[in-house]
């Protein structure tokens, strides 16, 4: 331990506060996660993603009437493609035949057809095959990707085959493909030539989690996606827009981290998740904040209250009603209507 200076009797200098505001890594309002949420965190495989967690507290009756709508409506759209499936095949194998060489209904007699009726039936063949090509490749993938999911992650249909219809559901939604100039980020399988553009988009990512609230993309896709009337009014189906989807996969996850007791419910209560390459997984408790507005707020509606009676003349009504409401709510039992009006009548 090194020994203490002598004193050399002027007077101590007042220590300043370090400016961390300029130095430190970590931007307003995001702060590191915390460890409760680690081994969720681990179970997200992209990290070039900002994710929305929240609580979904509807009642399941309605979260099974939202959820029907687009189970039937796959359900319809897979029975067109089987109906067309099955006309389409026999046509298809005939020209396949055809194309062979072998007897075919598909095979054409050139020779006793008019060039206006050879050009019919080549364009007739062109659109079938378009038709055919946009219709299983495009609207296909909306049943494909409901009951069997894509890209290897979770279905809708397996989240609710596993998670069911609970009175609290852990929802978490992620970016869609606006984050791309932000958080793409992963290396594996870069080449050496776009490692500089790699990096690149690191700086504008950091740029953006620096700018905060106060950036362009966060007001106009963050804020409003963690608005607590949006969330409040919408069940999670409701929530898919243009700029977020769900991730049923990280949804799983999380409600079995809840139904093993490695996490609360509350752990998952709305934050705002990004993964930042100098910091680590940083996260936003919007909760919070918003909890701490709702204080705000009640304060200062009671002081426009004191201020309006103090301006009637009546200060001291004010003061006995917060007694009488004191008085009240510190007894055992709610604070029901019937109380309260007694409350009232008391004043």
């Amino acid at each position: 331990m090194p020994k203490p200076k002598k004193s050399s009797g002027k007077p101590p200098a007042k220590p300043t506060a370090p400016n961390t505001s300029s130095t430190s890594p970590i931007p307003s309002p995001f702060k590191p996660a915390p460890a409760e949420l680690s081994t969720f965190l681990d179970t997200l495989t992209s990290k070039s993603h900002l994710y929305i967690i929240h609580l979904d507290t509807h009642p399941p009756a309605f979260k099974r009437r939202i959820f029907t709508v687009p189970l039937l409506l796959n359900i319809f759209i897979l029975i067109i493609l089987v109906f067309r499936l099955q006309r389409a095949l026999p046509t298809y194998f005939y020209l396949l035949l055809s194309v062979l060489g072998y007897d075919s209904p598909a095979n054409i007699d050139k020779d006793n057809t008019d060039q206006w009726t050879l050009l019919g039936i080549s364009g007739e063949r062109t659109l079938m095959f378009a038709g055919d090509f946009l219709l299983f490749r495009f609207v296909g993938m909306w049943p494909w990707d409901f009951f069997l999911g894509k890209g290897g992650e979770a279905s809708p249909v397996g989240w609710r085959r596993w998670c069911r219809f609970r009175d609290v559901e852990v929802v978490v939604r992620r970016s869609r493909r606006w984050d791309v100039p932000l958080f793409a980020t992963e290396r594996s399988g870069e080449e050496e030539d776009m490692r500089g553009e790699v990096e690149k988009r690191d700086g504008v990512k950091e740029e953006w989690l620096q700018e905060g609230r106060q950036g362009k993309l966060f007001r106009e896709r963050v804020l409003p996606a963690v608005d607590k009337g949006w969330v409040k009014s919408k069940t999670s189906y409701q929530m898919l827009d243009q700029n977020w989807d769900l991730y049923f996969s990280g949804m799983i996850e999380a409600q079995a981290l809840v139904d093993v007791g490695k996490n609360e419910i509350d752990d998952f209560r709305t934050s705002v998740l990004v993964h930042s390459e100098k910091s680590g997984w940083l996260i936003w408790e919007v909760w919070r904040e918003q909890e701490e507005g709702a204080g705000d707020e009640g304060t200062r509606k009671l002081q426009l209250i004191k201020n309006h009676l103090t301006a009637m003349g009546k200060e001291n009504l004010f003061f006995r009603w917060i007694e009488i409401v004191q008085s009240e709510t510190s007894q055992t039992g709610p604070f029901t209507g019937e109380r309260q009006k007694k409350a009232v009548q008391k004043n």
